[in-house]
Parts: C-alpha cells; structure tokens; sequence
C-alpha cells in the first residue's frame, strides 16, 4: 500500500492528511508546539501510524509523497527572531533598503512610523563593482573589499549573507565570484545572491527579496535539516517537498536556494485542495450545480489563529508579485490570500469605547480558548460556538478531547456578557456576529473592493471551524452556494498531498512591441525549458508529467505597474503570436481596468516560465447513491440539541446529523448540525444541503437575512 502524507503547521493546530492507494482519506489534528514544531509532527506522525495499524517507519518507507508546508518562515518576519545577516551590495547602495520606492506603506498615514529593517545598518556593507543596464562590466568587483567585507560579518556573528549587486540579473559573474569568496572565507555561513532568489529588475524587490530569504535561512534551514534528518532516519522512501507560496511544492533543495517562497507556504495550497472537489467527471445529482461555480470561487479557511480568504477566477487562483510581509516586498509571485486574525482562537474584547471586537489576538495552542480546560480565561469564537450549542462538548477531535462548557459560558459572560449588560447566551451571539463581520470584510476586500461581485462565485470553506460559519458568511455576501469538503478541516493539509510540483524561472528582457523581434525570444525560452525539464527530471518525473506555462509582464509605455498575462506556447514566435500576446494584453488590461489602449506600444519586462510536474488523479471512493434524499438524510440523525440561531433570538431543539452516515444524494433542511471527528457544518433555516458524491456537502443558502 502506498502513501501521499501533507502536513500543514498552523498556529493552533498541525494537520496530517494521509491518502493510500484506493483513495481512502485518514485526517489527523495535534497541538501546535511552537517553541519546536518538530515535536508536533514526530506526535501526529506516531498516532496516524497507530491510527492505520502500522508502523511509522513502515508509514514512511511506503510514502510515495511528503509534501510540508508551514508558518514558520512567516512567523519569523512577524517575530523578527531571524537572523542576525548581512547585505552585500554595489558600492554607493547601501540604503536601496532605507529609500525603499520612495513611498511610505500608507502614504497619508502622517504619523506611521518607518518600518524597521531587517538589516542594521552596520550590517549593510558596500563594495566597487559596477555593471550596467547592458550587462557589461564598468567597474571590476574589488576582490580584497569583499575580503574585508567577510571580516567584518564574521566579527559581528552573522549567520546569512544577502548578495544583490546592480544589474545582477542580466550579468551575474560579480555576484557569483563574491559568494564564492564569502563562502571561502566564511565556512558555515549561508550565501544567496539576488539573480537566484529574484531574476527581475527593480532594486528595492530584489534586495528585500534576497535580504528576506537570508533573514529566515537559519532558523528554516535548521528546521529543514532536522526534518530531514528524522525523516531519513524513518526511512522516507523520496525525498520530502516543501509547499511554495507560488501553490506548488519543490524539493527541500530548491527551498534552501530560494527561502523566500515558504512565505505563506500553508495558505498557498488552498487553491489545489479547491480544484481537486471541483474538478469534472463526478457523479452525483447536484454535482450540476457545483460545477457552475467551478470555475468562479472563493476558498476561506478558518483554523484555530487566523481567516484566510483565496479568490480563484476562471480556475486559476489570483497571483501576485506584491506581496509583502511586515511592509517588505517579498517580490516572487505568489498565490494572493487575504489573512485576518479570525480563527476559532481568536478572543473577544472589549475597546475603550466600549464597544466589541473580536481578534486579531488569539488564545493559540496553548493554553487555547476557555472550554480547553487548560488554563485559557478570555472568551473565544470557540468558547462562544460551544455556549451557542453549535460544538458538541464531547464530539470535538472524534472525542478526544472534552470541551468545557461550563468554563465557556463562565469566560463569556464575565469577559463579554457582564461588561455589555448580556447574559452569556446573547454575548457570545455578538461574538459570533462581530466575528462574522470580520470576515465578511476578508472577503470583501478579494472581491467586492477589486470590482468582483461574489454572488456569481461559490464559496468553498475549509478549516476546522469554517463549517461553523461559512453558510452564514455567504449569506451575508449573497451567495447561493458552499461546498465542504470532507477533508475541511485540514483544508491545506489534503491540498498539499494533491499539489503539483513547480519552478519557476525568469527572462528579464525589455522590449517594445512597436520595435522589436520577438523571435529572438525562440531560443531564451528553449534554453529555460530544457532546464526545467532536465531539473523535473531529477525529481523523478517523466516528460508525459512536465506541463511548461509561458507568460510575460506587460504594461504601456510610462506605467509603473504591469500585468502578467499567458502566452502562446509555441516553440517558435512570430508576428501571429505577437499578436495573440497583444491581443490578450489588451483584453486583460480592459477586464481590470475598464479601459484599453490599443494604440499605445506595449512594453515587455520578464519573460517567465512555470515548469509544472502533476502529481498522480487520487481516485475518489465510490459509494451507492441513495434513492429517496429526504429519508437518506433522516437515516443520519444521531439526536438534537439546543443551538441558537438569530432567526428566533434564543436556542431551539436542532437536529444533529453525522457527516460520515450521510450518502450520496441524500438531502438535509435546516435548521441543523452536521458533524465529524474533525469540523462541524451549522446549516441555518432556510438553508439545504445535498451529498455529493466522495462526501462533498453543497449548501444551497436560502434568502438573507
């Protein structure tokens, strides 16, 4: 029996998503250990081998992927425990990261104050050298001032080096010959150069970007040999894969090289898990309804610490190159996901207005909300959820741990309830209402503020406490439908196991299209796919798996933002294809904008390539339709309780229902609770949910209110 194991470190919870050869799905949540997240994952590994009856060596050894992603590169720019490096720059460049672009973070904010870097200044040394826009060398690299450079970091103790020279991405041979000095003088410290991590132009993103991945390199790099280590010595039959922030995984090699693209790397898997519930070819009497938002959805998550919204449209999930991180650009292209502080941990307060708000701090792993029992005091959205009746005390994790509610209702009316004038029932309500405007606003802020109406698009909710509140959320949005997946509550976990491979690779290359031969860019791109290919190669994929994606970033003449648009794959380019580029540009351009130029010349930057290696179809467990909905539906109730729901502005007998009883094509009318070992769907009045084959749940949202 073989393996695909994803493993996703959040703040509240790890998760583990193991999916054997037949389709078969085992979930598994542990507490986060932040101080070592290796001990979370040595935990969760041990009890899923139990969990299947075997070994965790055999688990491993059978392990045909391992797919990682986590927080802590992030985690480590929002801490600011990285570090300590050094920058190594062009002589005369030392401040590219004071000046930044010459804009504050918020332009009318008169009293924010500069960020701070992540690079003293005593650690931003300069050297002569000098190459222009051309490539051509003006000034030859001061060999001893690199040398003295060295001494220098080597005094002060740092631990990475940043290498970002001007006009590296074009000429490279200054930065490579100071790496290699640096390296020579400096056994055991790390040394990136910015035209590996960033092959683009504009200064300021390149630095940071280079300035960034060294800052995390330690203590990720630390974490990712230990992993390894543990791994080897468990005897993981391939090589382990890290998830990117551009949604695809790479090996720990690639990462090492390019740090930047762990950012953000849990989020970022999001879009696959989508993809893979919405793709064609199932079966099952509503699926016809799923597919019309196939192509059109928003993915929330909603774990135990934060909300993370991802929009994807016509089927592929926004990208951006904007991305930045505690106000620093992290310049490779990502998947763009909006992340608030909203999570089932996040605690409720009360501001000095009086007024209440929930977030964006949260109660995390430890001690965790109230209910825990282990010596959390302030109310939480979890705490709230069990007072409303909507989390069963003893259902929570398939009954491992007990929740207490009588701790729940105690934080919620002494932290919300008395300050307010509410009894705890209509406190935690407000929790639920505040929280739910929270993230009303995250999603608002991917699509209403960008011009994008929601309604035409189907929301599909992951997370251990989505299904809590994403039919609500919708219908506060005026969406009609949400899909819950089976595997919900480890959302990203299951996304990584069916992720594809990627690398990307740039061409920086300006051009007009008024003046130009764009078939001189035949050989560029021939040369980058062969490199592409030759490096999946390496990964053990065959030519029939590599998928290569072209595009260009585009703008008119004197704009200083650009557009990324597909391009026509061909090996050879012409007037034909120039045109179908332009032709898309354009088109483009208006969709976002309003407006086009056909008129103006097009100006070309960076030429880039996605080298894509898809992972194998995991099959999908076929179950026996049901014939009669309703009565299939009824078949899965386990009981009722009280739940309240502000439709009737008090608690009312709710039926529950178990998630994995329900078959395909059965039907459930709210109001109700749908539950699993893992996640917990509120269905409200008015509201209705089909079974989809492979355990889909479709929520059909009845009229707002």
């Amino acid at each position: 029996m073989g393996y695909r194991v994803g493993i996703d470190i959040g703040g509240t919870f790890t998760d583990f998503v193991i999916i054997d050869d037949d389709g078969e799905v085992t979930l598994w949540k542990e507490d986060s250990t932040p101080d070592d997240p290796m001990e979370a994952i040595e935990e969760g590994l041990r009890a899923v081998s139990d969990h299947l009856g075997t070994s965790l060596e055999a688990l491993l050894e059978a392990s045909e992927a391992f797919v990682h992603g986590s927080t802590i590169a992030t985690n480590t720019l929002i801490q600011r425990d990285g570090g300590p490096a050094g920058l190594l720059c062009t002589q005369g460049f030392r401040d590219v990261l004071l000046f930044r672009d010459g804009f504050k973070p918020e332009r009318f904010n008169v009293h924010l104050k500069r960020p701070d870097d992540f690079v003293d200044r005593y650690l931003r040394l300069d050297v002569p050298e000098r190459i222009n826009v051309d490539g051509d060398v003006l000034v030859e690299l001061d060999e001893g001032a690199v040398r003295s450079a060295a001494a220098h970091f080597r005094e002060t103790g740092v631990k990475a080096i940043a290498v970002a020279f001007l006009w590296s991405v074009v000429n490279g041979t200054h930065e490579d010959r100071a790496a290699e000095i640096l390296r020579e003088e400096l056994p055991g410290v790390d040394v990136l150069c910015s035209k590996d991590v960033l092959r683009e132009i504009r200064e300021w993103e390149r630095t940071s970007a280079t300035v960034l991945s060294a800052y995390v390199l330690p203590k990720i790099g630390d974490y990712l040999r230990r992993l390894e280590g543990f791994l080897d010595e468990k005897r993981l039959a391939h090589p382990a894969q890290y998830m990117q922030i551009n949604g695809g995984c790479a090996s720990v090699e690639e990462i090492m090289q390019r740090p930047v693209n762990t950012l953000g790397s849990g989020p970022a898997a999001a879009p696959a898990a989508a993809a893979f519930h919405l793709a064609p070819g199932t079966n099952g009497r509503s699926n016809g309804a799923a597919a019309q938002g196939a192509a059109n959805v928003i993915t929330i998550d909603m774990g135990g610490t934060s909300f993370d919204v991802c929009l994807i449209r016509e089927g592929r999930p926004t990208m951006s190159r904007s991305i930045q991180v505690e106000f620093q650009p992290i310049g490779v292209s990502g998947v763009e996901v909006q992340s608030i502080g909203a999570g089932g941990g996040s605690i409720a307060w009360i501001d000095t207005g009086g007024a209440l708000r929930v977030g964006p701090q949260s109660a995390g792993a430890r001690p965790g909300p109230a209910c825990y029992g282990a010596g959390g005091e302030q109310p939480t959205v979890t705490d709230a959820n069990v007072v409303l009746g909507y989390l069963s005390p003893t259902a929570f994790l398939g009954g491992r741990r007990t929740l207490r509610e009588d701790l729940a209702t105690s934080a919620v009316a002494s932290g919300v309830g008395d300050p307010l004038g509410l009894d705890a029932i209509h406190g935690a309500a407000g929790i639920i209402e505040v929280v739910n405007a929270n993230m009303v606003g995250g999603i608002r802020s991917v699509s209403v503020e960008r011009g994008i109406d929601p309604r035409g698009y189907m929301l599909v909710s992951g997370g251990g406490a989505g299904g809590l509140h994403a039919a609500r959320l919708a219908r506060q949005l005026g969406m009609r439908q949400v899909m819950i997946p089976p595997e919900a509550s480890t959302f990203c976990a299951f996304g990584m196991t069916v992720t594809d491979v990627r690398h990307d690779y740039t061409l920086s290359h300006h051009a007009l299209s008024n003046d130009m031969d764009i078939s001189a860019f035949d050989a560029p791109f021939a040369q980058l796919e062969g490199k592409a290919r030759e490096r999946l190669r390496r990964d053990g994929f065959r030519d029939e798996q590599i998928h290569l994606e072209r595009s260009v970033d585009a703008r008119y003449r004197n704009q200083i933002h650009e557009l990324t648009i597909p391009i026509p794959g061909d090996e050879h380019y012409g007037p034909e294809q120039l045109e179908t580029i332009l032709s898309t540009f354009h088109g483009e351009h208006e969709s976002q904008f309003t407006y086009s130029l056909p008129d103006v010349p097009v100006e070309f930057l960076h030429w880039r390539l996605a080298a894509i290696a898809e992972s194998p179809r995991v099959p999908r467990p076929a179950a026996a339709a049901a014939d009669d909905p309703m009565a299939a539906g009824q078949a899965a109730l386990t009981g009722e309780r009280e739940a309240y729901f502000p439709e009737f502005g008090e608690k009312v007998a709710t039926p529950v229902y178990t998630m994995s009883r329900l078959a395909p094509n059965a039907t459930i009318r709210g109001q109700a609770i749908v539950e699993s070992p893992n996640t917990t769907l509120v269905i409200n009045p008015g509201d209705e949910v089909d079974v989809l084959d492979g355990g889909r749940l479709l929520v059909t949202v009845g009229a707002a209110g």
